[in-house]
């Protein structure tokens, strides 16, 4: 038996006496992103070439990144135990088309470190960045980025476009993909939920709702490019058809094969779809 199924057997054992102590004991677990992924070599160019500056949120000191003259900012944000170096590919295509990337790391992740946030920290950072650096020209978040871009987004960040690269739909897919690595019973993911809702939420039952991307669908009305692969073994593409399906003719799904969860990144034929939709080109059909 793996050290996960062994862990997932523990919690669920004692969940039975005491769930409301197995789901803190899980929800520990839960937010660990497993330590720092270090600059790839690829990326280390771009990575140093940034502007790089911090921004007080809660209790991080959260490493900001911007590239470029300061015209025509366009955010990324990148997704669970990821950094914003992973962007790079695209921070190259951005600026030699004239636009300056903005990037964070998130709480946990790359040179922030620390224990990881929630959609409301990086909520607060989205809103102190465009405070920095005005409206944005276009948003790019990527997997969990992409929820946490949809509800900025929805809570009045400026942004004339969206893109969603192999992105969650559903909020309680954060949990979904722990709690079957783990083989955790319904009772244990039920107080896992529980001690999530009340140590991050005020106890709010609805934030699995009221957080998910599709949620109030109309108050975004920006155009949306979603890019996802059909074989991504992280985010099922089912997350990015959910979507489109809320978001209607304001959104295109350009669909990928064998690029899995990351690969979409540096793909090329990805990079000129993203790039010539901040440019402004419409939501033609792929």
């Amino acid at each position: 038996m793996n050290t996960a199924r062994l862990i997932g057997t523990a919690l669920n054992t004692l969940a039975l006496p005491a769930p409301a102590f197995a789901g803190d004991r899980a929800r520990r677990l839960w937010v660990r992103t497993g330590g720092t992924r270090p600059v790839a070599d690829q990326d280390r160019d771009v990575h140093e070439s940034a502007r790089a500056e911090t921004l007080h949120v809660g209790e991080w000191e959260v490493a900001t990144y911007a590239w470029g003259d300061g015209a025509r900012p366009v955010l990324l944000a990148h997704g669970w135990r990821s950094r914003a170096s992973r962007f790079a590919p695209l921070v190259r295509r951005l600026l030699d088309l004239g636009y300056s990337p903005v990037a964070w790391d998130a709480p946990g992740h790359g040179a922030t470190g620390g224990r990881a946030g929630t959609i409301l920290d990086a909520l607060e950072t989205i809103g102190l960045l465009q405070s920095r650096n005005g409206h944005f020209s276009a948003v790019v978040g990527h997997s969990l980025g992409a929820l946490f871009s949809v509800h900025a987004l929805r809570e009045g960040i400026g942004a004339d476009r969206l893109v969603l690269v192999s992105g969650v739909a559903d909020f309680e897919t954060v949990v979904a993909g722990f709690a079957a690595e783990l083989r955790l019973r319904p009772r244990t993911v039920a107080a896992l939920r529980s001690a999530i809702e009340h140590r991050y939420f005020g106890g709010d039952t609805t934030v699995w709702t009221r957080f998910s991307a599709t949620h109030d669908a109309d108050t975004l009305t920006q155009p949306v490019l979603l890019l996802h692969d059909q074989e991504d073994p992280m985010i099922p593409h089912s997350q990015s058809r959910r979507v489109l399906a809320a978001l209607g003719e304001r959104a295109r799904l350009v669909t990928t094969s064998g690029l899995r969860h990351n690969g979409i990144l540096a793909d090329a034929a990805s990079l000129d779809r993203i790039t010539a939709f901040v440019q402004g080109a419409p939501l033609a059909l792929p």
